[in-house]
């Protein structure tokens, strides 16, 4: 005589109850888990001018609000402020969006080093960039 393996009603309703179980747990841990992998704006702002200088790039000129820079390959690249977004751009090359609703951004040159103040949501950040000056023939 072949044994009957089906599952009970008893089984069925703890399966069904460590499932329900599983996907509240999930249901309440999502929105934790943007908090721990979205970076705070400052976090964001240091690791874009941490990579700006990385690129070695060189600058050409500045004012208050734009750092015109080479790299090195010879690129005119220009870090500025553009429709809320701080952004690299590259003559004829597109663009890199470093940073998106920025409010402001002021450059404020000391040599080779640019303090760079961002506004964002309602705060102000701080930044120091250290740039090479381009060598003037």
């Amino acid at each position: 005589m072949l044994a009957n393996r089906a599952f009970t009603l008893l089984e069925s309703v703890i399966a069904l109850s460590l499932a329900a179980l599983v996907m509240i747990t999930i249901q309440f841990l999502i929105p934790h888990l943007n908090q721990v992998t979205q970076p705070d704006d400052r976090t964001t702002f240091q690791t874009a001018l941490h990579q700006l200088e990385i690129q070695k790039y060189s600058v050409k000129d500045n004012n208050n609000h734009v750092i015109n820079m080479m790299s090195a390959d010879s690129k005119k690249m220009t870090l500025m402020l553009r429709n809320n977004k701080l952004q690299l751009s590259a003559a004829g090359s597109g663009q890199i969006i470093l940073m998106e609703n920025v409010d402001d951004l002021l450059i404020t040159a000391s040599g080779s080093l640019f303090k760079l103040t961002i506004k964002i949501h309602h705060r102000t950040i701080h930044g120091i960039l250290y740039l090479q000056k381009v060598a003037t023939p």
